[in-house]
């Protein structure tokens, strides 16, 4: 079982040849692949893959980033765990999801990102708060 810190974060599989799902993204090392979502623990293991297989995808739409991550928990929740995101992932619907079902949320947010709310957009933060 993962420790009470576990890290949510996507990779890229090189892949150059024919394949339906295959992605394109111009920031990563390798720019041509299979979009892969992981959920790991500290020690390094991955618990729980989702593999992205494009539109046809259940997981793709509006709310992509949080329902993979309830994807990758199924079977972890309820246990006072920290999930570890990028800002990918961080939101606060995310969060108040990830609340409900007793686990915590540390990640970078996104002010600009449909749905974070006048409030946070208001409060003057300092680095790290």
């Amino acid at each position: 079982m993962p420790g009470s810190i576990i890290s949510i974060d996507e990779s890229m599989i090189p892949w150059r040849g024919r394949l339906l799902f295959k992605q394109y993204i111009p920031g990563k090392a390798h720019k041509y692949g299979v979009k892969m979502y992981k959920l790991a623990a500290t020690s390094g293991y991955v618990w729980n893959y989702v593999i992205y297989t494009g539109e046809q995808d259940s997981t793709a739409g509006v709310g992509h980033a949080q329902t993979v991550v309830m994807k990758l928990l199924d079977g972890l929740d309820g246990c006072y765990r920290t999930v570890v995101a990028d800002n990918f992932f961080t939101s606060i619907s995310l969060a108040e999801c990830l609340l409900e079902h007793d686990t915590y949320l540390i990640g970078t947010f996104r002010t600009n990102r449909v749905g974070s709310g006048g409030r946070i957009l208001e409060e003057n933060l300092s680095r790290g708060e």
